[in-house]
Parts: C-alpha cells; structure tokens; sequence
C-alpha cells in the first residue's frame, strides 16, 4: 500500500515543482521586459521653435524603418473616415517627445488619448540643422473610407 501512495504522490510532486519553475520563469520574465522598457529623457539645447510642416525637412527628416505590416487595425485609430491636426515636438536628439490633438473632423472623432496611443517617431537632423534644433510643428492627417 505505501509503494501505490508513493508512486501516486511522485507525479503531485513532479507536477508541483514544474509549476513552480513555470511561475518563477514567468515573473523573471516579466520583471525584464519592464525593466528593459525605458523612455528617452527629453534633451532641449536650445529653445524650441514653432515651424510650418512645409519647413520640417530643413531641420529634421524621418527616420528611415522598415515598413511593419500590421495584422488588424490599431487601436489608436477611431472608426470611419476624418482628418485632423496636432503638434508634435523633435527634441535635439530627434525624439519626438509630444503630440496635442489641435482638432479633428468630425468634432470628437480624434481624441487627446488616441493620439497619445499613436507610435512614436524618430527623426535624423538635415545637414542644415547642426545645432540640433528643437521643433514643434503641425501635422495634418487624414483617414479615407475605401469602397
């Protein structure tokens, strides 16, 4: 009868102790990606200057990615069609640090919350912007209905 209880309870133990490593590599696993995840500080050298979109290439460009094909829409995009504008701020590294929603058509279809969602963007100084000038410039854009 013992020899039955420990052969029955050597599974218990074995299921158990695999548990246990599988909750511990999880939380490793998770305290690492929050660790690794880290906001750049925003650098200013100098004051920031408010340009036209028209301009933005005389200061900064952006940075050349690669395209990423994605599988559903994101969820910082509203529904239907409209178009809008907002700010964006180019820190003198080339981060973009800041987006304000200056309005959107129709009234209430962009949010200050979704343009918060919206990726970021790393910009490279022109060969004109030596001095890595700060920016704050405004964007338009504009989500069409396809047929």
């Amino acid at each position: 009868m013992n020899k039955y209880m420990s052969l029955l309870s050597l599974p218990v133990i074995i299921l158990s102790g695999c548990q246990t490593q599988t909750q511990t590599q999880t939380q490793t696993q998770t305290q690492t990606q929050t660790q690794t995840v880290q906001v750049p500080q925003a650098v200013f050298n100098t004051k920031v200057i408010t340009i036209e979109n028209s301009q933005l290439n005389q200061y900064w460009s952006l940075e050349q990615i690669k395209p990423v094909m994605l599988n559903k829409r994101p969820d910082w995009l509203p529904r239907g069609a409209g178009k809008g504008e907002y700010y964006i701020t180019i820190d003198s590294n080339g981060n973009e640090v800041s987006k304000e929603l200056i309005s959107s058509q129709p009234e209430g279809w962009m949010t200050q919350a979704l343009v918060n969602k919206m990726p970021k963007q790393q910009y490279v100084p022109a060969a004109s912007n030596i001095k890595r000038v700060p920016v704050k410039v405004k964007m338009d854009f504009e989500v069409k209905r396809m047929n």
